[in-house]
């Protein structure tokens, strides 16, 4: 199964991480309510951890006024 943060690179969306990654998040709560558990959950949650670290180690921007 492909990760679908490549899909959303092939469908041309211009999502930041943070973005991806609170989207993913709302989707993952979703389905934790119905209870519901499968191989693409599993994946939206692989791709959580990449975006996480992704995020987490990208260099922070310093705005100077």
């Amino acid at each position: 199964m492909d990760s679908i943060i490549n899909f959303e690179e092939f469908m041309d969306r211009q999502l930041t991480p943070e973005q991806k990654l609170a989207r993913y998040r709302a989707c993952l709560f979703e389905f934790e309510q119905l209870n519901y558990e499968d191989a693409f959950i599993q994946q939206v949650k692989r791709d959580v951890k990449q975006l996480e670290t992704l995020i987490s180690t990208k260099p922070k921007r310093h705005h100077l006024f």
